[in-house]
C-alpha cells in the first residue's frame, strides 16, 4: 500500500518535474549596455525692461532705470554691451554724453545711461563693441536670470527748447560669450 501511494504520487510529481525543468531551461540571461549621451552648449539669451521716463517736464532733470536680464548656460562667461540707440549723433554734447537721443518726428531728446544709481560712471555712446566701450558686465552665468540695473537720465536743460512729443529709442544690448 506504501508503494501504491508513492507510486501514485510520483504519478502527479512528473508533470511538475517537467513544467519546473522547462522553466529552468528558459532562465537564462544575457546583458548588453546603452550608452546616454548628452551635449550641453554655451547659450545665452538677454532680454530688458522699458526705460521709461514718463513725463518730462521741461527744465527739470528726470531721472529712472531699467533691467537688464540675462540667462546662460552654467559656467558660461559672458559680457554685456549696450548700443548706442537707432537715432544717436556721433558728435555733440559734452565728451561722451547726449550722442543717445530718443526721437520724436525730426525732434531730438538727449539722454545718458549709467551703471549706478548714484549716475556717475556714464555707459559710453561710442559703437565699438570690440573695444567693449559700452561694457555694462562681465561675470559667469549660473544657468538662471541674472539682471544688472541700469540708470537713465535726461538733463533738464536739455528740455527746455523741446517741442511736447511722444520720444522714443531703441538700443540693441548685446550679450557676448
Amino acid at each position: 500500500m506504501r508503494f501504491n501511494l508513492f507510486a501514485r504520487n510520483v504519478r502527479y510529481l512528473f508533470p511538475w518535474l517537467g513544467i519546473c525543468m522547462a522553466l529552468t531551461a528558459h532562465a537564462a540571461t544575457n546583458t548588453g549596455s546603452l550608452t546616454v549621451t548628452a551635449t550641453i552648449e554655451a547659450a545665452c539669451s538677454v532680454s530688458a525692461s522699458p526705460m521709461a521716463f514718463e513725463v518730462v517736464l521741461p527744465g527739470v532733470t528726470k531721472d529712472t532705470e531699467a533691467v537688464v536680464s540675462v540667462v546662460c548656460t552654467s559656467g558660461t562667461t559672458y559680457t554685456l554691451d549696450l548700443g548706442d540707440g537707432q537715432n544717436h549723433i556721433t558728435t555733440g554734447g559734452t565728451g561722451i554724453q547726449y550722442r543717445r537721443q530718443m526721437a520724436s518726428e525730426a525732434n531730438r531728446l538727449p539722454y545718458m545711461v549709467f551703471q549706478e544709481v548714484a549716475r556717475a560712471t556714464e555707459i559710453a555712446a561710442t559703437s565699438s563693441l570690440a573695444a567693449n566701450n559700452n561694457l555694462l558686465t562681465s561675470t559667469v552665468g549660473n544657468g538662471v536670470i541674472q539682471e544688472k540695473t541700469i540708470f537713465g537720465r535726461i538733463v533738464g536743460a536739455e528740455t527746455t527748447t523741446q517741442p511736447a512729443g511722444v520720444y522714443a529709442d531703441t538700443v540693441v544690448i548685446t550679450v557676448a560669450f
